[in-house]
């Protein structure tokens, strides 16, 4: 099952991946997210772990997300798996007339596959709109 949520941020590529890249804030302005911690030393790359603790539907879960892709300023996808459902979660930028869009979403597979799908559609429209109204009220 897949979710999605895009949106247009006037704000250039780099603006949004730097608040993006910054994971360990996101908890500070993320109603949803309630903690992310890196998990392995360094900066974040193809094999970086982070523990995602979220807050979606009154149920607090928690995450071990593998980074399994990183191009940056374009594209990171992470996996994890949670009571035997498997987590598959991207995030694309995408340059659009001095704009990017930007595009959050996922694919869950297993046992909980429709509540984790409903989940991650909520979580994912609000980084969405979160993000939007960071970047552009901070300009």
């Amino acid at each position: 099952m897949r979710f999605q949520s895009s949106v247009e941020i006037n704000a250039s590529v780099e603006e949004v991946w730097a608040l993006v890249d910054r994971l360990e804030e996101w908890p500070q302005w993320m109603p949803s997210i309630k903690k992310i911690d890196k998990v392995s030393e360094g900066p974040l790359a193809v094999g970086s772990q982070v523990s995602v603790t979220a807050k979606v539907s009154g149920l607090v879960v928690k995450l071990l997300m593998t980074i399994t892709e990183l191009v940056p300023e374009r594209r990171v996808v992470l996996e994890g798996r949670a009571l035997g459902t498997k987590l598959t979660r991207f995030y694309a930028l995408e340059p659009v007339n001095g704009k990017t869009k930007v595009t959050i979403g996922g694919d869950v597979f297993g046992a909980l596959a429709w509540p984790a799908c409903r989940g991650g559609q909520v979580v994912s429209d609000e980084i969405a709109q979160v993000v939007k109204k960071k970047i552009e009220e901070s300009e």
